[in-house]
């Protein structure tokens, strides 16, 4: 039942990113880029979504658990050098390409040219952080992320 649960709210997940045209690179920089006509698409797509999700949080923070899962994962609550650089390194590869994770697997969809190309980058990139963080070649459990 819990992977029928996730399968739902994926679809939704991914339905709202192509109704909302989120997933393509030039809202981006519409958004942020000086060289083009500002464009508040980006930014109001994913206001409307912070929004529907802290609804949604708010209605079900009493709960012992969370609506469609076992119990919820523990979530850091200090802000560390390690949650900044990998924000930073995030924000550095959605500038530079355009693509954000869902929005390129997205894409990758619709036969996107560099959708494949980050998708590939953003692989090799959590490989090699687990190689630095754990010393050597990871198994396969090395492989899941650490929080």
């Amino acid at each position: 039942m819990i992977r029928l649960a996730a399968l739902l709210c994926g679809i939704l997940c991914g339905a709202g990113v192509i109704l909302s045209g989120l997933f393509q690179p030039d809202l981006l920089r519409g958004f942020v880029g000086p060289e083009q006509a500002w464009d508040m698409s980006l930014g109001l797509g994913l206001l409307s979504a912070l929004c529907v999700a802290a609804v949604i949080l708010a209605l079900t923070r009493r709960l012992s658990r969370p609506l469609l899962g076992a119990a919820a994962e523990p979530v850091e609550k200090m802000l560390t050098g390690r949650t900044v650089a990998g924000g930073v390194l995030f924000g550095l590869g959605w500038g530079l390409s355009g693509y954000f994770p869902l929005a390129a697997l997205v894409a990758f969809g619709f036969f996107a040219p560099g959708a494949v190309i980050f998708l590939t980058s953003v692989l090799v990139g959590m490989i090699l952080c687990d190689l630095v963080e754990s010393g050597g070649w990871p198994g396969i459990k090395g492989l899941r992320s650490r929080g």
